[in-house]
């Protein structure tokens, strides 16, 4: 198993199947994003221990765009916060990559920006011309969060 970081904090992982919870845990990872067909062998299950995510889509063609919207939202916000996030499917170069790297651009990365990272980062990475060209054409994005006032949450 390989892993390989697609940020510069090394906080956004990327990998094939995992085979070697060992690594996962020295790589201090606490939210699993599974792009895979099956539900991982060997899950940790301690309590408040793992946020683990099964989205499982095929190479074929996009999946939901406003899922993945929201999932490039989560896996971004989770980064931000300071979370060791690992993305993974089969081989770790399509499904995984096409949400690691629209989570890229919830962190003000462009999509190109964030495409020729993740094909810098692992050599074929976005082989799926339809993965890549969305990634391509996605902007510069930022999470942020709105405090409300506190009478204006409770008239809500």
């Amino acid at each position: 198993m390989e892993a390989v970081a697609i940020n510069d904090e090394g906080t956004l992982l990327v990998s094939g199947e995992i085979d070697d919870w060992d690594l996962v845990k020295r790589l201090r990872v606490d939210t699993i994003v599974d792009m895979d067909g099956d539900v991982d062998e060997g899950v940790p299950e301690a309590p408040n221990a793992l946020l683990y995510v099964y989205f499982p889509i095929l190479d074929e063609a996009l999946p939901d765009l406003r899922k993945l919207d929201a999932l490039g939202r989560m896996v971004a916000d989770l980064v931000a916060a300071g979370h060791v996030v690992l993305v993974h499917c089969r081989m770790g170069f399509n499904r995984s990559m096409l949400v690691a790297t629209t989570a890229l651009t919830y962190l003000g990365w462009s999509g190109r920006r964030a495409l020729h990272r993740a094909r810098q980062a692992r050599s074929g990475a976005l082989f799926n011309e339809e993965f890549a060209a969305h990634v391509a054409a996605l902007p510069a994005r930022r999470l942020r969060l709105e405090v409300l006032p506190a009478d204006a949450a409770e008239t809500m």
